[in-house]
Formats: structure tokens, sequence, C-alpha cells
């Protein structure tokens, strides 16, 4: 059965019509598939244990990963070369890429690409030849921060939307199912009740979390 939507396209609701049978917590889990992928876009989630790519001369690199390690709580890889890193950022994602300032001069255009390829991960070039350990792990742990606060910030967009996305949704649904009543026949009358009820209820429950 389908009619006429007042808002957006046409919607069958025979395709709703096995949700009469479910609670509001199992309707919302069979519905809403999408939620956790949505949230899950954009900035990648920050972890206990940040990931974090240092590209820099090996022998220059050993002392600054170790303390990057020890005061950050990191798992850091070491690339010297630049193309290895770039292939490294196309297969994998980090939380934060730190560069030494000669190698990304010396190749500025694997240094783009690199930066284009690099995710959510915050960049940081550094000067190994005048930065202490002490100061580019400072750096780090700043960087590192700001991520983590933009991450809440797009993650509290992310459910934002999707409140509204599925406040929209339910109220189309529910003024569907309003209308049908209408012209239902005795069997369908009570599929489209508990409908109805149910539609209601999650658009109450939405409503209430804002």
């Amino acid at each position: 059965m389908c009619c006429p939507m007042l808002i957006g396209e046409p919607v069958d609701l025979e395709l709703f019509m096995d949700y009469s049978g479910f609670t509001e917590d199992e309707a919302l889990k069979e519905s809403l598939p999408s939620a956790k992928k949505m949230l899950a876009k954009g900035v990648r989630q920050p972890l206990m244990q940040p990931n974090v790519l240092l590209i820099a001369p090996e022998t220059a690199a050993e002392p600054i990963a170790e303390a990057v390690r020890s005061g950050l709580g990191a798992e850091v890889q070491i690339l010297s070369n630049r193309r290895s890193a770039l292939t490294t950022v196309r297969r994998k994602e980090f939380d934060l890429i730190l560069i030494d300032e000669g190698i990304a001069a010396s190749d500025a255009a694997t240094t783009e690409q690199i930066y284009q390829n690099s995710g959510g991960a915050f960049l940081l070039e550094l000067n190994l030849a005048l930065w202490s350990a002490e100061r580019i792990v400072r750096q780090a742990r700043a960087a590192l921060a700001r991520r983590s606060q933009e991450f809440s910030k797009v993650k509290a967009a992310a459910a934002a939307e999707l409140r509204n996305e599925l406040n929209a949704s339910l109220a189309g649904l529910l003024l569907e199912a309003q209308l049908a009543l209408r012209e239902a026949t005795p069997a369908q009358t009570h599929r489209l009740r508990n409908l109805v009820k149910l539609a209601s209820d999650l658009r109450d429950r939405l409503r209430g979390e804002n």
C-alpha cells in the first residue's frame, strides 16, 4: 500500500509494516544501521594509544621516537624514505604525522601528496637540528589534543545531523500512517495503529535527547 506523501517522495508503507511488532529499542537497532557509519566518517576517532608516523633520517629519529613513546604512550613508526611514507599513509591511518623539515623541503611534490593522503591525521614539520626532544613532545601533545577536540566537534555535529534526519523521517512516516488509517481495511488498521504509536514514541525519545 502506498499513499501520496506530503513531505518528500512517496513511501511504500508495506516496507514498514514489520516494525509494528518491535519494541522501541529493537526498532531503533533495526532501522538505524547507518548511524555508526555516519559517526565514524571524517576524523578518525582518537585512541587511547596514539598512532604516530615519524618521517625523518633514522639516526635522528630514534631518540625522538623514544621520547614520543615514553612521553605520550604512543605507537611510533619510523620511515626515512618519502616514497615509503606516502605508500604507508595511503594504506594506514595515523593520529599524528611528524616530518623532518629537511625531508619535506627536498621533495615538495611527494610531501604535498603525503599531506593530501594524511586523512584525519595532524601533521607537524620538525626542525630536528634545532628542536629538542622535549619540545617535539610538547608540540605533539598539543596537536593530539587539538585533534581530539576536533573529533568531539565532528561527532557532536554528526549526531545532531542524524537526529534531525531521523526526526524528519519519523514525522513523514507518522503522517503517512495517519493518512493511510483513513482508508485502511480492518486487517490493516491494527498494524497501522501500532506503527503510528511506535513512530510517535521514537520521535518523542529523539526529541527528549536534544
